[in-house]
């Protein structure tokens, strides 16, 4: 008697890091249970992404296959980059289709982005069950579209179900959280005790963020008078570490600065305060850690960093500040944050009460 087949899940995630780690999750998640909840690791699982992007790199890294399929950028064309790029699609659909009938997966599993929402047209066509997720409070440009191709969707926020009414009248869009690397959850507060300098972890996500170092570059000199209350690790991104550290150096004060963190759950660990982003995945990594933080939103991407950002805020987890802030008002809040520790142990049980530790498995159709 022959062993049964495994269970195939495809997954479409391609593009920053915010698409990337929620699939990795849930494949690990998907690999790692049989069909009855038991863990078994009684699946095979294959990504789909654009030979262009950090996949290329991330999710062999992790140990899955991964395909390419080369997906005309959509966003911010011109309309003669448009109408080249609609002339290329075609091409992406029939490499997904041959894909979908090559690896007959039991189930697709999107991400969003543009390598997401062909994936989904193609398995609509291929009637293979599709759950799109969307992490941001107000759901991206290729979601949107997608949407009608789907089985189900999930999402991050609460509120973002109100988006899909068509699924939702079916009974066919849920509220999953968002899903984490298992090295998020349950991290302890890290040890503070009266006099030892806050330890604060800054980062704009995996490529860095230009504004918000020099934010904090124009608020150093406030913060040097105070330089023992604060230990600094900054992720600047490539382009500006020397920079950035050139500044902190000059300013007197203690800080890691380096281009890119390889170990983010460890920096977390560490943290008493973060500084970041608003994406999706970085308000669901601060929630999965319990830790407090103040958010910079990028206003981009159709302002859903800013949606995810007042999530955060109006539940307490979170204190905002604009993009492009001055950086006397980022000195202002990190000062007044630093002498809170009241107020610091309060956004990190409100970011708690906001995680969804069984994110990374749910429905996948049907």
């Amino acid at each position: 008697m022959t062993d049964p087949a495994p269970r195939r899940l495809l997954v479409a995630a391609s593009g920053s890091g915010g698409h990337i780690y929620p699939g990795l999750a849930v494949a690990r998640a998907f690999a790692d249970l049989d069909e009855n909840g038991n863990a078994e690791d009684a699946a095979a699982i294959r990504f789909v992404g654009d030979p262009r992007r950090m996949e290329t790199r991330l999710v062999p890294a992790h140990g899955f296959p991964l395909d390419l399929v080369p997906i005309p950028p959509l966003r911010g064309r011109s309309p003669r980059q448009l109408a080249r790029a609609g002339l290329q699609l075609p091409g992406a659909v029939l490499a997904m289709l041959r894909l979908l009938r090559e690896f007959r997966p039991a189930a697709l599993f999107g991400t969003g982005g543009a390598v997401s929402g062909v994936a989904a047209f193609a398995a609509r066509l291929a009637g293979v069950p599709t759950l799109l997720m969307e992490p941001n409070a107000d759901p991206g440009l290729a979601t949107r579209w997608s949407a009608p191709f789907a089985t189900e969707i999930a999402v991050g926020f609460e509120e973002g179900a109100r988006h899909f009414p068509r699924h939702r009248r079916r009974g066919r869009v849920f509220h999953s959280g968002i899903p984490v690397r298992a090295d998020f959850l349950g991290m302890a507060a890290p040890e503070e005790r009266n006099g030892d300098p806050l330890p604060v972890l800054i980062t704009g996500g995996s490529q860095g963020a230009s504004r918000l170092n020099r934010t904090v570059v124009e608020a150093l000199p406030q913060l040097a008078p105070e330089a023992r209350r604060f230990s600094f690790t900054h992720q600047t991104g490539p382009a500006d570490a020397g920079a950035v550290e050139a500044a902190y150096r000059q300013a007197g004060l203690t800080a890691a600065v380096v281009p890119y963190l390889d170990d983010m759950p460890r920096a977390f660990r560490a943290a008493g305060l973060v500084v970041a982003r608003g994406g999706a995945i970085t308000c669901a990594e601060l929630a999965a850690a319990g830790r407090p933080a103040v958010i910079v939103p990028t206003p981009v991407a159709g302002a859903h960093q800013e949606g995810n950002a007042r999530t955060m805020e109006d539940a307490g987890a979170a204190a905002t500040l604009p993009d492009g802030a001055p950086g006397a008002d980022f000195a202002d809040l990190l000062l007044t944050l630093a002498a809170d520790r009241e107020r610091r142990d309060g956004m990190s049980e409100a970011a708690r009460r906001l995680s969804r530790p069984g994110a990374g498995v749910g429905s996948t159709g049907g």
